[in-house]
């Protein structure tokens, strides 16, 4: 449960998590000013870019220091871009398509005029070229003429309201959606222009919007969470608490500050659905979010293929393929993940998630560095990679219709084990989806 206003604890762990980020995109640059999109690559991605530098200067207003050369680079690759006349095809309302001007090029004019270095040439031919723009862009390309003092054009230019457009969610490119893209939109007129009546129409878009999905990108949730928290922000200053209950009983009262609750404190009488109210007093808005995580007792869970098909095999360290769910203790195993598609379109940015049962301990996420492992052939290797204790993340690109990765697990503690299932999501577009795979381990002498 959360009130707008910030205890000092968890400021400095914002603050921590902006200079890591601010960190990264230093990491991430190349010598040509741009940003790639994950550690150690060595190819630019534009919307990242573009992205890196919004998000720069976002932190420089908030009182963050940034190095004036780290923004400047990325401000003169974006300018470089600018230069070139690309049009991509745009996918909008289900089932059409159009020609238009990449979304990264309107960005990137509305970045370069938040950074007080308006590229207005490049803004007046967009202007008389509005039919290449899709509808987000044209709140971008207004706002950064406001930016830049001409509140003219920006009036001229703005759309009377964002409808009729509703963008397909892309799991590449510009990572763009419906919800992406008006909360884009909504950001940059609470910028310019807070007191616009289309603010609290597009705020309810977006607000019912988040309701209503059940899986959300990191896009969609950056720029919807900026474009709320700034609207949140301009009605600070209220004196709202709460009451948290359970079947019930008092458990909390919120006065100030954030507030953190568990599993455990959210216990109820014994019923396995305990009632759970939040009851306001005074005036202003509260705002708390639910998140659960985990794999269910039963180890239950929705088998399902959507659009993308994910599944694991064992195989032992001579290539033989392990039959059963039983492991002898301290045996190597190589676990087989294979990634399929079943049309021929490519899908971007998806992550593979294998949740590992707590007898197995992973050895080495890259076979390879193992000898004897001839037997593994025509082996992918993933974008990026992301090992914890109970998991591996690995971040891939389907470009084929197939693709197969390999890593290592030790099987090192007795009993049995509840294994989750492997999944596959596009980061982008939650439709992508695969979960099969989960069941029970045993680990014997």
């Amino acid at each position: 449960v959360q009130k707008s206003n910030v205890n000092p604890s968890q400021r400095t762990s914002a603050n921590s998590n902006v200079l890591e980020a601010i960190r990264k995109i230093r990491m991430r640059q190349l010598y040509n000013g741009a940003v790639t999109l994950w550690d150690n690559e060595d190819t630019e991605n534009w919307w990242a870019t573009v992205y890196a530098a919004h998000f720069l200067i976002e932190a420089q207003k908030a009182g963050f220091d940034v190095d004036k050369n780290l923004i400047g680079t990325i401000l003169g690759y974006i300018n470089s871009r600018l230069k070139n006349r690309e049009m991509v095809t745009y996918y909008y309302n289900r089932d059409q398509t159009r020609r238009i001007v990449p979304k990264e090029m309107i960005y990137g004019l509305y970045v370069l005029a938040l950074a007080g270095q308006p590229n207005v040439g490049a803004m007046n031919y967009y202007k008389a070229n509005p039919n290449q723009l899709s509808l987000d862009c044209k709140y971008l390309l207004a706002a950064a003429y406001a930016l830049a003092g001409d509140k003219k054009s920006f009036h001229e230019f703005l759309p009377v309201q964002f409808t009729g457009e509703e963008s397909v969610a892309q799991t590449g490119g510009s990572f763009y959606s419906d919800i992406r893209d008006e909360s884009l939109a909504l950001d940059v007129l609470v910028d310019v222009d807070p007191s616009n009546a289309q603010i609290p129409v597009m705020a309810k878009h977006v607000m019912d919007k988040l309701r209503s999905r059940q899986w959300l990108s990191t896009q969609e949730l950056a720029f919807s969470f900026l474009g709320l928290g700034k609207m949140a922000h301009q009605s600070a200053g209220g004196s709202v608490t709460a009451d948290v209950r359970v079947d019930g009983r008092n458990v909390i009262t919120m006065e100030a500050n954030a507030v953190k609750l568990t599993t455990k404190d959210l216990r109820g009488n014994g019923g396995a659905n305990p009632r759970v109210e939040i009851v306001v007093h005074g005036n202003g808005r509260l705002y708390y979010y639910w998140e659960a995580e985990g794999i269910s007792a039963s180890g239950a869970y929705k088998e399902e293929d959507n659009y993308i098909q994910v599944r694991k095999r064992f195989f032992d360290r001579n290539g033989r393929p392990i039959q059963g769910n039983t492991f002898k203790q301290n045996d190597l195993i190589i676990v087989q993940v294979t990634l399929a598609r079943s049309f021929s379109t490519d899908v971007d940015n998806i992550v593979i998630t294998d949740m590992l049962p707590a007898g197995f301990e992973i050895e080495n996420p890259r076979t390879k560095d193992f000898p004897g492992m001839d037997w593994i052939r025509n082996e992918d290797s993933p974008t990026a990679l992301d090992v914890r204790d109970d998991r591996i993340n690995l971040f891939v690109n389907l470009h084929s219709m197939r693709q197969t990765y390999y890593y290592a697990v030790r099987a090192v503690s007795l009993g049995t084990y509840h294994m989750g299932p492997i999944s596959a999501d596009a980061m982008y577009n939650g439709e992508y989806h695969s979960y099969n795979g989960g069941g029970t381990i045993h680990v014997t002498p």
